[in-house]
């Protein structure tokens, strides 16, 4: 299904995660070399992984990204914390379930929330549906403000 706008952006923040897997920067960077092919992303510069000081030890980890065609993916890790925070940006509709799936196992996350957003809402891909949805909230918000 065709979304509105330039693209989704899944959000996932991961808790009680391993935190073995968490501060294993090989491990992070297979997940960023293998996850755009298992959404059928385009890779167009290599993982980067890198380890990260914090002000504490807790806030210590591993920052890594990779530039997909279709814009990034991040993990930033909070080993001590179990905690993990991903971000999947793309300018084209994906599976987020499957993604979802895969970092749970690859990590060991034991709970997660997600946010699921369509970002640049107004980006010209077809102007007859922005047109609906602005039209809708300009609606909404009149009669609220009435």
């Amino acid at each position: 299904m065709e979304l509105f706008g330039f693209g989704p952006h899944l959000m996932i923040d991961g808790y009680h995660a391993a935190s073995e897997k968490l501060e294993d920067a090989a491990l992070l960077e297979d997940i960023l070399r293998d996850l755009p092919r298992a959404i059928d992303m385009t890779v167009v510069l290599p993982p980067a992984v890198t380890e990260y000081q914090g002000l504490t030890e807790d806030d210590s980890g591993y920052t890594g990204v990779v530039i997909i065609a279709e814009s990034h993916i991040a993990i930033h890790t909070f080993p001590r914390r179990g905690f993990v925070s991903v971000d999947i940006f793309s300018c084209k509709e994906f599976d987020a379930q499957h993604a979802l799936n895969y970092l749970v196992e690859k990590l060991d996350i034991g709970r997660y929330d997600t946010h699921f957003i369509n970002r640049g809402k107004e980006f010209p891909k077809d102007l007859s549906v922005v047109e609906k949805i602005l039209s809708g909230e300009r609606e909404y918000l009149a009669a609220r403000l009435a």
